[in-house]
């Protein structure tokens, strides 16, 4: 009784086992095969309107939404500040003028190394001709005429490379020195330094400051926009391959919930964002008529592939490691196959023909 029992549990199990396997068979479908990216509405240039000095918000002469042009006036910052920036400027070079000079302690050392350097070189030189011409006249081996042959190339490309050493470090000095003697003139020459102005024709899309608060050298004061309107998107580090220039995407927004726009890729930046693991794409629409806020939220599809006849099989089928249950004969077996083409339900096999027999164990 006790063995019969536990056969028909074994077979009731063997067949709870059964039930759980499906078998199917891949099919042919045409598949869309896209990139998944989010991102923003902004216009193709932007640039914050920044002080190079210190100084109180005087007079804001634009305001938000409003559309400017090269050249005009856009805020007053007062200038107060500026002869302090001088008078710092002027300590500086004076502080400078010394480090850079031919007589400060960096030249000195480097000019002690390389006097040192000529000496060894010439040294080297005259025991180099010396067992030149010994060879010459074979009284003594190949192997001791290349051994001074090689130290003098040795000496000779050091005192080369610290005369070039010492090229280097005064353009280097002549450089430092003329920055801090621009950075003087710069601050002697900003009588109009506080008046801000446009640098392209576009739109003020934000306002920082207000009227009368202080304003730091290179706060942002405000934000212009010019040119169309785009999709900046990012796109996963791992889907990067699979995008390029002038590729198609189709972009949707929440605030046109019952439309699709099309655009294409105009820009792929090189610079991996490391905290999102993701690349910035922009792309460009096929019609902005009706864009025109800056920041709205954007998801969009490039595509890859659309509408390609490829035989297929259910994503819930595909195993990890990507591979399938197919059954053979009697035996079913675990076995990798290559992937194409996918969506949210279908993913393309390579390999297979439509009387494979795969089976889903759910």
């Amino acid at each position: 009784m006790k063995r019969q029992l536990t056969s028909i549990l074994l077979l009731s199990s063997l067949a709870a086992c059964k039930e759980k396997q499906v078998e199917i068979h891949p099919v042919y479908k045409e598949l869309t095969s896209a990139v998944y990216a989010s991102g923003t509405l902004v216009p193709e240039q932007e640039y914050k309107v920044v002080s190079s000095i210190d100084g109180y918000l005087v007079q804001s002469l634009v305001g938000e939404g409003d559309s400017v042009t090269k050249g005009q006036m856009l805020f007053t910052v007062s200038n107060e500040v500026r002869e302090v920036q001088e008078q710092g400027a002027q300590a500086m070079v004076q502080k400078t003028a010394p480090t850079v000079s031919g007589n400060s302690p960096a030249f000195n050392e480097l000019r002690g190394r390389i006097e040192v350097a000529r000496i060894r070189m010439q040294q080297d030189s005259l025991q180099y001709i010396r067992y030149k011409t010994l060879f010459e006249q074979q009284a003594i081996s190949k192997s001791n005429y290349e051994k001074f042959y090689l130290q003098y190339q040795s000496s000779l490309k050091d005192y080369n490379n610290l005369n070039q050493q010492w090229e280097q470090q005064r353009l280097s000095n002549n450089l430092q020195m003329q920055q801090v003697q621009n950075q003087l003139s710069i601050a002697a020459a900003q009588s109009n330094v506080g008046k801000l102005k446009s640098f392209v024709n576009g739109r003020i899309y934000d306002i920082y400051k207000n009227d009368g608060e202080l304003i730091t050298p290179n706060q942002p004061l405000a934000l212009i926009g010019a040119g169309r309107m785009i999709a900046r998107l990012l796109v996963d580090e791992d889907d990067l391959g699979k995008v390029y220039m002038g590729q198609k995407v189709l972009v949707s927004m929440d605030a046109y919930p019952d439309k699709v726009f099309t655009a294409h890729i105009t820009k792929i930046y090189p610079l991996l964002n490391k905290v999102e693991q993701s690349f910035k794409v922009d792309a460009e629409f096929e019609e902005t008529a009706s864009l025109g806020t800056y920041g709205l939220n954007v998801e969009a599809n490039i595509i890859i592939s659309e509408n390609k006849r490829v035989m297929v099989v259910p994503k819930e089928a595909l195993l990890k490691g990507d591979s399938l249950f197919i059954k053979k004969g009697d035996e079913i077996e675990k076995v990798k196959v290559q992937k194409g083409l996918e969506d949210d339900k279908w993913v393309e096999v390579m390999g297979l023909t439509e009387q494979s027999a795969i089976i889903i164990k759910k």
